[in-house]
């Protein structure tokens, strides 16, 4: 028996279990319980999620990881069949982690998860992931959006649903970038271009680093990017610092 480092779960070895196409929707028994890997840091949300997934047999959870560099090592990975994936994670963030995951195994369906419902899930998507969900979905909902992704859906809320409409047909009426930055979210963008952490700029500018984060994700929304580095490029590009 190899055990795997996932809450202590012993699984068969990787070479008896089903992999790749075997676990395409089209192939699975509809009846089965979903295998989901977990990827949240913080260990109480990890624990309510997996309850909630397997009160009524709806999932069984094959591994748990706290962070995205945790979870495209972890061995479990390969076992799962959907991923649920915090957006704000320590280390890479989810956007990056989804495109890790799905280049390693391009069968796995990532769902994110986020706290933030004004958020802007376009980039997420774009990175690969399958579906979007809010962190405070109730079990029903979660359930449902984990049944839509293994089945080859896309779930994402309603509400979520319009802001992706209304977002496009804004990029469609604009060019990347022509959105204006505001004092604070240039300021942010100049400190990050100059190697400055979440928690530095927070203490810096007293914010807390939740907000900082916010801003940052508007940030990269106007400039049509998804990460730290190519908003960095993009912004000295349109001289926007």
């Amino acid at each position: 028996m190899a055990e795997l480092n996932a809450r202590n779960i012993t699984w068969p070895p990787l070479a008896q279990e089903p992999t790749g196409a075997a676990l395409r929707p089209e192939r699975r028994d509809p009846a089965a319980p979903v295998k989901v890997f977990l990827i949240e840091d913080r260990p109480v949300v990890r624990e309510g999620t997996r309850r909630l997934l397997e009160l009524d047999g709806n999932a069984v959870i094959v591994g748990e990881a706290g962070s995205g560099e945790e979870a495209v090592d972890s061995l479990a990975l390969g076992l799962a069949e959907v991923v649920l994936c915090d957006i704000m994670l320590p280390g890479i963030d989810g956007v990056e982690t989804t495109k890790k995951v799905v280049e390693k195994y391009p069968h796995l369906r990532v769902v994110i998860l986020s706290s933030f419902g004004d958020n802007y899930p376009g980039p997420a998507l774009e990175g690969g992931a399958a579906g979007y969900l809010l962190k405070r979905a109730t079990k029903d909902e979660l359930v449902r959006a984990v049944r839509e992704a293994v089945n080859g859906g896309s779930p994402v809320p309603p509400a979520l649903n319009a802001l992706l409409v209304n977002r496009y047909q804004e990029m469609q009426n604009r060019k990347p970038g022509q959105g204006s930055l505001t004092d604070r979210q240039r300021e942010v963008l100049k400190m990050v271009a100059q190697g400055v952490t979440t928690k530095e700029i927070a203490a810096a500018l007293f914010l807390s680093p939740a907000t900082v984060k916010r801003d940052l994700r508007r940030v990269f929304d106007l400039i049509g990017v998804s990460n730290r580095a190519h908003a960095v490029a993009e912004a000295q590009k349109m001289g926007l610092i």
